[in-house]
Parts: C-alpha cells; sequence; structure tokens
C-alpha cells in the first residue's frame, strides 16, 4: 500500500469515527487516550504564559539565548506547578499552557500560582536571567472545559493538544498584559477569588488598610466588549499564603 493509499483509508476512518473521550480530573489518566478518535475532557484553570517579544528576542540575541530562555522558564512554572497537582504543558515555541484540573476549588490555587510565577522571574532568579535583556513574559488566566487529544504514541502530558475556549479567551487576556502587571484574569475568576487574593492590606499614618490589588480593563473579545483584571500583585515562592 502507498503512502497516499494509507492516509487516504485513514482519513475515511477518522472522518466515519465517533469522537469519544475520558471526563476526570485525574490527567494521568491521559495514558489511556489512544491515537485515534479519542481525548480527554477535564475541567480547570488555565494560565497561558506567554513571552510577549520573541521576535525581537531571536534578532537581538539568537536562537541558542531564547531556546536557553524557554527552558528555564520552563523549570520554573514546573517546580511551582507540580506541588499544587497542576501539569505545564508546552503550548508553542513563545507559550506554555499551566493547567489546574477542578471546578472553583482550585481558582485560588492557581491565582496563587501565577503570583508565585511572577515573583520567581521578577525577583528570585531576576540574576538569572540578565544574559538575555529585555525578555518580557505575560499569563492570562480563564476557568472551563478542554479536551485533550494525543499527537504522539508516548503518555507524556506535555505532548497532548489541547482545544477549549477558555484556553484562546486565556490568550486574549495575556495580550493586554505588560510589564508591570503580568497577570491577567477573567471577570469568571476575579469574581470567585477569595477576599484574601483581592486585596492586600498596609499601613497608612500607622492604621492598617485594603488595597484592591487588581485593575478593570475593558477589552474586545470575539467583537464584544469584556471586562479583564490586571495585577502587578506577587507572591515570593516559599509563602504559604
Amino acid at each position: 500500500m502507498s503512502w497516499k493509499e494509507d492516509l487516504t483509508e485513514k482519513m475515511s476512518t477518522l472522518s466515519k469515527a465517533e469522537f469519544d473521550y475520558i471526563e476526570t480530573k485525574d490527567i494521568s489518566r491521559a495514558s489511556k487516550i489512544d491515537l485515534n478518535c479519542t481525548g480527554i475532557y477535564v475541567e480547570a484553570s488555565i494560565i497561558y504564559f506567554e513571552i510577549k517579544n520573541i521576535a525581537y528576542l531571536l534578532k537581538e540575541h539568537g536562537r541558542r539565548k531564547v531556546a536557553q530562555a524557554y527552558t528555564m522558564y520552563h523549570e520554573v512554572l514546573n517546580a511551582i506547578a507540580e506541588p499544587a497537582g497542576a501539569f505545564v504543558n508546552c503550548f508553542a515555541p513563545n507559550a506554555f499552557l499551566i493547567v489546574y484540573p477542578g471546578r472553583e476549588e482550585v481558582l485560588s490555587e492557581a491565582v496563587k500560582g501565577a503570583m508565585k510565577i511572577a515573583y520567581a522571574l521578577t525577583e528570585t532568579y531576576k540574576k538569572d536571567f540578565e544574559y538575555i535583556p529585555g525578555i518580557e513574559f505575560a499569563m492570562g488566566m480563564d476557568q472551563g472545559h478542554i479536551m485533550g487529544t494525543k499527537t504522539l504514541s508516548d503518555n507524556g502530558m506535555e505532548h497532548l493538544s489541547w482545544f477549549g475556549t477558555c484556553i484562546y479567551k486565556a490568550i486574549r487576556i495575556s495580550k493586554e498584559c505588560s510589564r508591570p502587571f503580568h497577570i491577567g484574569i477573567s471577570g469568571a475568576i476575579y469574581h470567585n477569588l477569595s477576599d484574601d487574593l483581592r486585596v492586600s492590606y498596609r499601613r497608612v499614618l500607622g492604621i492598617k488598610k485594603s488595597v484592591e490589588v487588581w485593575t478593570k480593563v475593558t477589552y474586545q473579545y470575539e467583537n464584544v466588549k469584556k471586562h479583564l483584571y490586571q495585577t502587578n500583585h506577587k507572591i515570593p515562592i516559599d509563602d504559604e499564603a
């Protein structure tokens, strides 16, 4: 059988098959997905982490330094996400998808994760990125259902391809964010946040006052005006708050 005949047969089989999926919170069950019309269905909070200026960085610093930075970002994201039961997906050459499986109960944990990532990259490991000056990043967040399918035969979660409206909304939100407001969240996430992640406390003339840490921003999503919330608030990576 020629490659064309083989492809024609596969396309015919796939087009007639009914797409099936496994609904779960346990992402390790990705090992049960085959390479045909089967997927994994997860409700989750999503962080879309983007290197904002990849074209500029490639031009100014070259492929090696950019690839090095990508690898370093990956290490930081993994270290912060995994203890919280989340996982990191290499989404694109300039982006990662961080998935916190669960319903509303994981929203606060995901936002804390984003704040810890921002702190780690701008404070704790700032000097480690001095070799590539000018690098910029942003995070967009939303919550919803996502569908993952396999494109490789191994069981690595990083090799799943994910689809879901919340992913593309998180991508759009990240486009609205830039230093020092590295994090942007959807209204759905903001309105379900606990009070300790909405306000911080400062002493003014010896009096403790609460300060809103989020700034409301209007943006266009699918030709509709929506609101997102940005912050420059960060949580030290050794802080359990």
